[in-house]
């Protein structure tokens, strides 16, 4: 609709200028808008509002078709459309006229000449009639000012929300139709603000009332008249109650899970949840009590307000007489929207007047019959409580009881945690006790099973030393009867049987030595192939016809650094072994292969990662059981009939395999054989052609008087390798321990050779001994003398030029004849 316009514009000064126009009468036909358009057509421009009808102002209308049509549509409430020709100007214009809430509204157009004025008086009432019909079913709120700040237009949806007809409202301002001061003068700003931007506002307002609480969204823009300027402030206003509602709703459960998340106390649940409510409802005051006792008396409880209250406790002592209520208990809501119209208030009600709770609700919240929490909302003024309120109170205190829930869990967690720390602390103590009774057990057991190891080999050593011992001891007793009865013809044969003893002696001593780790080893970058087909008559000559052998060497096998002499043995060993588990005949293959073995492997071998040549002994004889398995490398365990295996065979090649930085392991299963193998660490030189070690010397040639230093802390062996070496042409100084040799050899006095213990006491050891002579007489040469293998003190078996190793017990002959090489010889090492 439009405003009146109170200026006229020159082009409006002439009634044949005028294209359109509008005015509208009231049911006893007085004019009550009109436009300026419309002024100028029925003659009066400057004409004001009166209570004239418009019969009185348009005398010549009487009784025209003019008249007859507006009183159809008066009287029939159908809207027509017809043609009417200004009297004045003779000019035709089209009429529309329509019922509009017990007033007629009557719009002129031109109709230009030649036009189709049916057809566009069907259009403009199609038009009209779509407009009219869209305003007044609309559910949003329409309506217009004039520049007077007076309604000219209201659908009639507001005019029901105002409760009154047309006539009671066009014409009023805000406040003339109950519209609170503030409100009103909100408007009269917008209007203003419109007017003097040509801008449109945008805002929402609250409203509390006996309707409840809603929320409105509101739009205001210009209708602009042909002349651009403002001619009325219309607007458009939306219910958006339930939008915000949600969205208030969405926020606060938000901010309660956000905030909530972290606390650890029912008390700050209770405080947060109470808060959350009372700022989502604008309420001003909210209690959240947490109910963990059978009698309902609060466990904890957290209180809002907006600003202060006067006595909170004594309200909260209110709220409890609800509480206790039993519609409340057995988990109905109570809602009051206001407190002295209410009878469930009725008896506390100067209470409630007192503390200015005008309204009030009580939310349970109940689980398996039991009450569990309990809300109290009050207002100070009457409030609708209305299902979003509900909605919102109940998501929260949900979210709220989760936390609860949470914190309960957490709490029991925590305890059962702490019972099952106790448990294990206990448990541990317990199994710590156990586990110190079992290792003392596993303890004595080992102690046992030391002893038992030590007793096999001490009686084994016993044993064989005696019979050695007896050899000996039996040969010289019978030396000295025959030399004191003056008789000789014998003493060779008892000497050759003593010698025996000793060697079988000796022989006894390398093998456990062996199976100690404690040989002395000499080992040479070694090409495994080769070794083994030089025993090839050897191996065939030990296990006789009877027995197939087999060698499998494999192509391009890597080298590996080891004493040949001694891999020999040990692999004649392994032999004779399986030739002894074949008593029928059978097949004995000897094979060898390139292992790269990785950590799974090397940790199942009890060995380093690494490259690694395998040297493996396979036969086809009895088998071992897993117990003689476990029990293989012990020394002198042995499964062979008493006399015929001593049971150190195996336990030195084990200690062999060791000491070279191997692994020896046994596959075997009863009946089917067994393979043994062995694995030693890839070198990576080429091995060497083996030379021979001892030179043909002339057994006849003797000394020439050279010096040779003999440092032994043994007289015996002293005085005896000093007697060998006077008899033999060459001059003998002796020394007991390291110092003293180190005094001669810093003397001025002419040393040759140095012969030397390696364990030597007084601090200097003979590797030391012979690096300080060597360091004072570089061409110095050193024949080292051993039991058994100090291997860190001379070098791990890498002895320098010029020096030689000599494992005791060895025969003076022996001893001769190496003493003849170092010193004529070229300095081979052995």
């Amino acid at each position: 609709m439009y405003s009146a316009i109170s200026p006229e514009s020159a082009s409006f000064a002439q009634p044949d200028a005028v294209a359109n126009a509008f005015f509208s009468l009231d049911a006893g036909w007085k004019i009550i808008y009109l436009d300026g358009p419309a002024k100028v057509l029925i003659g009066r421009p400057s004409l004001a509002l009166s209570a004239s009808s418009l019969w009185e102002m348009c005398p010549e209308l009487l009784g025209s078709e003019f008249e007859g049509h507006l009183r159809n549509v008066a009287q029939d409430k159908q809207p027509r459309t017809f043609v009417h020709h200004h009297e004045r100007t003779g000019r035709p214009y089209e009429i529309h006229c329509y019922a509009d809430a017990g007033n007629l509204s009557v719009c002129w157009r031109y109709a230009a000449p030649g036009s189709d004025v049916a057809g566009s008086t069907d259009e403009s009432d199609r038009r009209r009639r779509f407009y009219e019909t869209f305003l007044s079913n609309s559910p949003d709120l329409a309506y217009c000012w004039d520049l007077n700040h007076r309604f000219i237009y209201a659908n009639r949806v507001l005019l029901q929300m105002w409760n009154q007809t047309w006539d009671g409202a066009i014409g009023k301002n805000c406040l003339e139709l109950g519209y609170e001061q503030w409100h009103a003068e909100m408007h009269s700003r917008e209007i203003e603000q419109v007017r003097a931007t040509k801008q449109s506002v945008r805002g929402d307002v609250p409203f509390n009332g006996t309707f409840g609480r809603r929320i409105y969204d509101y739009i205001l823009f210009p209708v602009l008249g042909p002349d651009g300027e403002v001619e009325a402030v219309a607007g458009t206003t939306r219910d958006v109650t339930e939008r915000k509602n949600t969205e208030a709703r969405q926020q606060a459960l938000s901010t309660l899970a956000e905030q909530i998340s972290g606390s650890s106390s029912l008390e700050d649940i209770a405080a947060i949840a109470a808060r959350v409510i009372g700022e989502a409802l604008a309420a001003k005051w909210v209690s959240y009590k947490i109910i963990e006792s059978g009698d309902g008396r609060p466990a904890q409880r957290g209180d809002w307000s907006f600003g202060p209250l006067a006595q909170p406790e004594a309200l909260a002592e209110l709220h409890d007489e609800h509480r206790m209520s039993d519609a409340l208990c057995g988990g109905a809501v109570i809602q009051v929207g206001d407190v002295g119209a209410d009878p469930q208030a009725a008896s506390l009600l100067p209470l409630y007047r007192r503390w200015e709770a005008a309204s009030f609700l009580d939310f349970p919240l109940t689980a398996n019959d039991a009450l569990e929490a309990v809300v109290h909302v009050t207002n100070n003024h009457p409030r609708v409580w209305t299902s979003h309120d509900l909605q919102l109170v109940a998501e929260v205190a949900e979210l709220a009881r989760a936390a609860c829930d949470r914190i309960h869990n957490e709490q029991a967690l925590a305890v059962s945690e702490a019972r099952l720390r106790e448990i294990n602390e206990s448990l541990e103590a317990e199994v710590d006790t156990r586990t110190r009774e079992l290792m003392a057990t596993e303890e004595a057991l080992r102690h046992s099973q030391k002893i038992e190891a030590i007793g096999q080999l001490t009686g084994g050593l016993a044993h064989d030393f005696n019979n050695l011992l007896g050899g000996i001891t039996g040969s010289l007793d019978l030396m000295r009867v025959r030399l004191a009865q003056g008789r000789s013809e014998d003493l060779g044969r008892y000497i050759d049987i003593a010698l025996r003893s000793v060697n079988r002696a000796a022989s006894l001593t390398q093998r456990l030595l062996a199976f100690a780790r404690r040989q002395t080893l000499a080992p040479k970058p070694t090409n495994v192939n080769s070794l083994i087909a030089g025993m090839d008559d050897l191996v065939r000559r030990t296990i006789g016809p009877g027995i197939e052998l087999e060698v499998v060497g494999a192509g391009g096998l890597w080298s590996t650094l080891v004493d040949a002499p001694q891999l020999e043995s040990a692999l004649l060993n392994l032999c004779i072994n399986s030739r002894d588990a074949m008593p029928d005949g059978g097949r004995l293959t000897i094979e060898t292969a390139n292992k790269w073995l990785d950590d799974k492997w090397a940790h199942e071998r009890d060995l380093p990662p690494g490259q690694y040549v395998s040297i493996s002994v396979t036969d086809t004889g009895t088998g071992m059981t897993p117990e003689v398995i476990s029990r293989a490398f012990d020394p002198f365990f042995t499964t062979k009939p008493i006399g015929e295996g001593t049971g150190l065979g195996l336990s030195m090649v084990y200690g062999f395999a060791r000491q070279s930085g191997g692994q020896i392991r046994i596959y075997s299963e009863v009946g089917h054989g067994t393979t043994i193998s062995i694995y030693l660490p890839r070198h990576h030189r080429d091995a060497a052609e083996r030379e021979e070690t001892e030179l043909h010397l002339d057994q006849e040639s003797g000394g020439s008087g050279e010096v040779v230093l003999v440092v032994d802390d043994e007289a015996s062996i002293r005085m005896l390798i000093a007697e060998v070496l006077n008899d033999a042409g060459y001059v003998a100084l002796e020394a007991v321990d390291g110092p003293s040799a180190l005094l001669i050899i810093q003397s001025s006095v002419r040393i040759d050779l140095l012969v030397t213990d390696v364990g030597l006491p007084g601090g200097i050891n003979g590797r030391q001994v012979a690096d300080a002579g060597r360091a004072l007489r570089p061409d110095l040469k050193v024949l080292f003398i051993t039991g058994y293998a100090e291997n860190a003190a001379i070098g791990n078996g890498h002895l320098q030029p010029g020096m030689q190793l000599l494992t005791k017990p060895f025969k003076m002959e022996t001893f001769s004849r190496r003493i003849q090489g170092i010193l004529k010889g070229p300095g081979e090492r052995y």
